[in-house]
């Protein structure tokens, strides 16, 4: 259980069990939160754009397998929110609590909306509508809240990544 990918499997089973049977119950303007991406965020701040997207793409293909839109849909959105976690993170001087709500709102509105052009693109234009604001705002301020005990469990994933990221700041 020591390597890096087995801890991520076992927080991405995790992430879903908990998002099916937990944050899917708690809704605002009928949205709920969206742990996959927080996952994809969190692996992105803690170790880089390019553990960001795996992560991502890994969560994305599991919320793929759990709901009804066209296959791959879950992967880009998961990959791109990775991708810009990482990239904001390491672009980043000086890493403040507000800079990482401020990188998780974003990453999760990259994610969102990468997901909606993604599904408007395969034949399904209805995702592409003013319910996408909604949708971004809810899902980006429940990123902001949630990433930092996501962060957390992503450094006990990739404690060497974490420590190594830190001393080349």
């Amino acid at each position: 259980m020591n390597h890096p990918a087995i801890r991520y499997i076992v927080i991405i089973g995790t992430a879903a069990f908990l998002q099916y049977t937990v944050f899917s119950q708690f809704r605002i303007a009928g949205v709920s939160a969206d742990l996959f991406l927080v996952v994809a965020i969190a692996a992105g701040i803690v170790a880089g754009s390019e553990r960001g997207a795996v992560v991502g793409f890994l969560c994305g293909i599991c919320l793929d397998l759990l709901v009804v839109t066209p296959f791959g849909l879950g992967a880009i959105s998961g990959l791109v929110a990775g991708v810009v976690a990482g990239l904001l993170e390491g672009a980043t001087i000086h890493s403040a609590r507000w800079l990482t709500a401020a990188i998780a709102f974003l990453s999760s509105g990259a994610g969102v909306v990468a997901f909606a052009i993604a599904g408007a693109l395969l034949g399904r234009p209805d995702l592409l509508s003013l319910r996408v604001l909604t949708v971004t705002l809810v899902v980006g301020a429940s990123s902001a809240l949630l990433v930092f005990p996501a962060v957390r469990v992503c450094r006990w994933a990739d404690p060497e990544v974490g420590r190594l990221r830190a001393a080349v700041r």
